[in-house]
C-alpha cells in the first residue's frame, strides 16, 4: 500500500445507490472520485444492481458482487453518501423491483460493504452517510461490530449518530453531506454554457430571472398540486420570475411531477418550462448554479444551489432529520421550511436576497475529510484488521441462525444435491457414487 511517488494510484470501491437516475445519489461518487483523485487513488462506483442510468456525466458502476471477486482491483471500501444505512426492502422503488434482491439492497451498501473489505482484506472508511431511523433491536450487534471495524468512521449529522447509537464513540465523525464541495468540482464559471443551453433549449430568454423549483408529492401534504400552482403562478408573477421545474429523480417521479407543474403554471400564464429529463449531471448542476434562487423538496437541490451561493428555500415536508442537520451545518436554520405556503411566503426575500457563499468552516471539514479518507487507506489494512475478521465471523454465525447449515454449505455441494435438497429427493436415487 501507499501512495508515494511512483507507485500506482489505490484502487477504491465507493458503495451506495449509484443504478438508481437520483441526481443527489450519482453525486458522491462523481466527487470522491475528483477529491481522491486529487490525493492518489482511483474511484470504482459499486451499486446494487450496476444498471445504467441513463444520465451524462454519471459514473458507471458495477454490481457489488464485483466487491467480493478477488481479481478486481481493491485497496479499500468507502461507504456512502445518502440516507443508505438502513435494512428496509427497496421492492417499492421500480430499479429494485425485479431480480428479487429487494430485502438484500438495503444493508448490501454498508454491510454487504463492510463484509467485503473484510473478507478482502482491505481499510473500510465511511463518506458521511445518513440514517433514516433507528436500527432494529436484533441488528444492533452486527452493525455495532461493523462501526468498530471501519478504520474511519463518518456519518452526516448528530441526528444519525443518534440513530444507530454511536453518540459516546471516540472515534465517529460528523461530517457535511460532501455534495456542498461540488464547485470545486465544476466551477461556477465553467457552467454557464451549460446553463445557456438549458435555457435555450427550455424555451426559456430571461435567464437572469429563473427560479429553480422542484417538488416532490410528498411535500404537498394534504394539498393539491393546483393549490401550489396556483399560489406559485402568484408569487411568480409578482417577483416577475420564470420557474424551471427540476426533475432531480425519476426513481421518485419528478420528472412526472415536473411536467404536471409545468403544464399548470403554463395555464395559469406563467412563463414556467420543466428539465424534466434532462440529458445529464451537470445540466441539473448548471441550472441551480446560475439561478436567482432555489426552492424546493430535494434536500440535494438545496445543497447544490448552496454549493453555488445561491439563495435556496429547503421545503422539509415531511420533516426527516437530515434536512435539519443540513442546515444546521451551514448555520441557515432560517432556510428550513415546514411546508410550502410558507415557502412562498419566503420566495421574494430570497429572491432579493445576496449570494449566500458557503461557510469557509464548511469547506474546510470537507477538506479534512477526504484527507483522513485518504490517509485510512493509504495506511493499508493493518490497524483494523482483527476488528473486521470479528464482524465476519459474525455476520457468518448469524447467517447459520437464520438459515441454517444450508445457508453456509450451499457454495460446496452439487447443482444436483441442491436440486434434490429443494424438492426431497434421495441423493441416492439422483446421482450414483
Amino acid at each position: 500500500m501507499g501512495n508515494a511517488c511512483g507507485q500506482r494510484p489505490l484502487d477504491i470501491m465507493i458503495t451506495g445507490m449509484f443504478d438508481m437516475p437520483n441526481f443527489g445519489d450519482l453525486m458522491f461518487p462523481v466527487v470522491a472520485a475528483h477529491e481522491l483523485g486529487r490525493r492518489g487513488c482511483r474511484v470504482h462506483a459499486m451499486s446494487p444492481t450496476g444498471a445504467e442510468t441513463g444520465l451524462r456525466e454519471a459514473m458507471a458502476s458495477r454490481d457489488l458482487a464485483t466487491a467480493f471477486d478477488p481479481l478486481a482491483p481493491c485497496d479499500g471500501l468507502l461507504i456512502g453518501g445518502g440516507y443508505i444505512v438502513h435494512t428496509h426492502r427497496m421492492d417499492p422503488l421500480k430499479e429494485y423491483r425485479e431480480g428479487g434482491i429487494g430485502a438484500a439492497i438495503g444493508p448490501l451498501t454498508w454491510l454487504g460493504a463492510t463484509l467485503a473489505a473484510a473478507l478482502r482484506d482491505v481499510p473500510v472508511a465511511w463518506n458521511a452517510p445518513g440514517v433514516p431511523h433507528p436500527l432494529r433491536s436484533g441488528l444492533k450487534p452486527l452493525a455495532a461490530a461493523a462501526f468498530d471495524c471501519a478504520d474511519y468512521l463518518a456519518l452526516r449529522d448528530a441526528g444519525s449518530i443518534r440513530m444507530v447509537g454511536l453518540s459516546e464513540h471516540p472515534e465517529v465523525e460528523i461530517v457535511p453531506d460532501t455534495i456542498l464541495g461540488l464547485e470545486t468540482v465544476w466551477p461556477k464559471a465553467e457552467l454557464a454554457q451549460d446553463f445557456a443551453r438549458v435555457c435555450a433549449t427550455l424555451g426559456v430568454t430571461r435567464t437572469d430571472r429563473v427560479l429553480a423549483t422542484h417538488v416532490r408529492r410528498r411535500s404537498l401534504g394534504e394539498a393539491s398540486l393546483c393549490d401550489l400552482a396556483e399560489s406559485l403562478a402568484q408569487v411568480c408573477t409578482r417577483l416577475d420570475v420564470s420557474p424551471i421545474v427540476i426533475g432531480l429523480g425519476t426513481a421518485h417521479a419528478d420528472d412526472r411531477m415536473a411536467r404536471e407543474l409545468t403544464a399548470a403554471l403554463v395555464a395559469r400564464g406563467v412563463a414556467a418550462a420543466a428539465l424534466d429529463r434532462p440529458r445529464g449531471l451537470r445540466d441539473i448542476a448548471a441550472l441551480l448554479a446560475h439561478a436567482r434562487a432555489y426552492a424546493g423538496s430535494s434536500l440535494h437541490g438545496y445543497i447544490t444551489a448552496a454549493a453555488y451561493g445561491v439563495p435556496g428555500l429547503l421545503v422539509a415536508r415531511p420533516a426527516y432529520r437530515k434536512f435539519d442537520g443540513l442546515v444546521r451545518h451551514l448555520g441557515r436554520s432560517c432556510d428550513l421550511m415546514k411546508d410550502w405556503p410558507e415557502a412562498l411566503a419566503a420566495l421574494e426575500q430570497a429572491v432579493q436576497g445576496p449570494s449566500q457563499p458557503i461557510p469557509p468552516g464548511v469547506l474546510a471539514r470537507l477538506d479534512r475529510h477526504w484527507d483522513r479518507v485518504a490517509e485510512t487507506f493509504r495506511a493499508g489494512p493493518d490497524a483494523k484488521r482483527r476488528e473486521r475478521l470479528a464482524f465476519a465471523a459474525l455476520a457468518f454465525r448469524e447467517g447459520l441462525r437464520q438459515d441454517g447449515l444450508n445457508w453456509a454449505m450451499t457454495p460446496f455441494s452439487t447443482p444436483q444435491d441442491r436440486k434434490a435438497a429443494l424438492t426431497g429427493q434421495d441423493i441416492h436415487e439422483t446421482e450414483p457414487f
